[in-house]
């Protein structure tokens, strides 16, 4: 899966950020939040971590990519 350029929102503050999957990577200029605003669809963060060598702010996001919900039953035709 390729990164991708996208804009983070969160407290007034919008800065470029780069996007795989559920993983974003930005500049750590805004505190921490709970919630960002990414291309305009707003997800909650699942962790929040600032790279201190290159002073980056590492963010997994809970919601994004989840496109199917397992419901535990196996299908027929299945062990």
């Amino acid at each position: 899966m390729p990164w991708t350029e996208v804009t983070v929102k969160s407290d007034k503050k919008e800065i470029p950020a780069m996007m795989r999957g559920n993983e974003v990577h930005f500049s750590n200029v805004m505190k921490e939040s709970s919630q960002l605003v990414v291309d305009g669809k707003s997800h909650k963060v699942e962790s929040w971590v600032v790279d201190g060598r290159d002073d980056v702010a590492k963010v997994m996001l809970a919601d994004a990519g989840a496109k199917e919900k397992s419901d535990d039953k196996p299908t027929e035709g299945t062990v």
